[in-house]
């Protein structure tokens, strides 16, 4: 009878334990875009940690040339690897031929945490989705009404062949196309910009420095995404002429031929390294009555009923 007792004890304790357990915690398990699974309460430290832009350190490394890649993958995992490519603004191919290369103190699993654009932008509050490339940095964003939803490192036009500023929109796509400069050259995941200058952004070799003939080459992964999210340009039956735009796309910023790449500044002085708010928030003032009047015409024409209605 005693020992019933006590077996009877001990179930009620461990019971009593796990409902303690249980009221003490509200951790729920999450998918997140990259298919990890991260629990609800983390989820929500990360985003408090991208809003109060935690501080991140850099230093050089100088890894061994001979399979740097792979090495990157054992010292830094996969998603570190990738981040480090994207601060070095390179990619695979390229990664071993610099002395050294820039790494964070902290990888986590968030790229955004290592982007040089603002995490939030007051002027694109109201525009559904944007695209900016800053040639200084050689990099670009992707802004969600207001939002950084994604970014990567790009490689702009040579000093011969300049990339030209401006505003822009993603015209029409093709995941494959041959270069009209070389045949040889194949350009995947295509998205034009320019339609009669050829201008685009599409996947291509990235050394670390501005190389293309005026386009934004990108990382395969990245002209991916930018592929599937943003927007075609809608044309007359004709196709003469445009009767809505596409995503708007801002092309800015000086590459310094002579100076030092930004993103080697991060060790030292990190704010070089980085897109100015102000000043980036004076360029998109130039053109935000342009890309919200457009905005609102593809709306129109894409929704005709729900113009009808206001």
């Amino acid at each position: 009878m005693r020992i019933f007792f006590l077996i009877i004890l001990l179930l009620f304790t461990v019971l009593l334990s796990h409902g303690c357990k249980e009221n003490n915690t509200s951790e729920k398990i999450f998918p997140v875009a990259d298919s990890t699974l991260i629990a609800q309460d983390s989820l929500a430290q990360i985003k408090d940690t991208v809003q109060q832009n935690p501080v991140i350190s850099y230093k050089f490394i100088s890894p061994p040339r001979q399979n740097r890649y792979k090495f990157l993958i054992e010292e830094y995992d996969t998603i570190g690897a990738k981040i480090i490519l994207a601060l070095n603004r390179l990619d695979e191919r390229f990664i071993r031929k610099p002395d050294s290369i820039v790494v964070p103190d902290t990888i986590l699993n968030d790229k955004l945490l290592y982007s040089p654009f603002p995490i939030h932008l007051g002027i694109l509050e109201s525009v559904k989705k944007i695209l900016l490339v800053d040639q200084r940095v050689q990099a670009f964003a992707a802004y969600k009404f207001g939002n950084l939803v994604y970014w990567g490192p790009a490689s702009t036009g040579k000093k011969s062949t300049p990339t030209p500023n401006g505003l822009f929109h993603t015209n029409w796509k093709s995941k494959k196309t041959i270069s009209t400069d070389n045949e040889e050259w194949i350009l995947k995941w295509y998205f034009n910009l320019e339609n009669f200058r050829g201008v685009s952004f599409h996947q291509y070799e990235l050394p670390g420095y501005p190389a293309s003939h005026a386009c934004v080459r990108l990382l395969e992964e990245d002209a991916y995404w930018i592929y599937y999210c943003a927007e075609q340009w809608i044309l007359t039956k004709d196709g003469e002429f445009v009767i809505a735009y596409g995503t708007p796309v801002i092309i800015f910023g000086e590459y310094n031929f002579k100076g030092i790449k930004p993103w080697l500044l991060l060790p030292t002085e990190p704010e070089k390294a980085l897109v100015n708010e102000l000043e980036l928030t004076e360029v998109i003032n130039k053109h935000i009555l342009t890309i919200l009047s457009r905005q609102n015409e593809r709306e129109r024409i894409l929704n005709p009923q729900l113009s009808l209605q206001q």
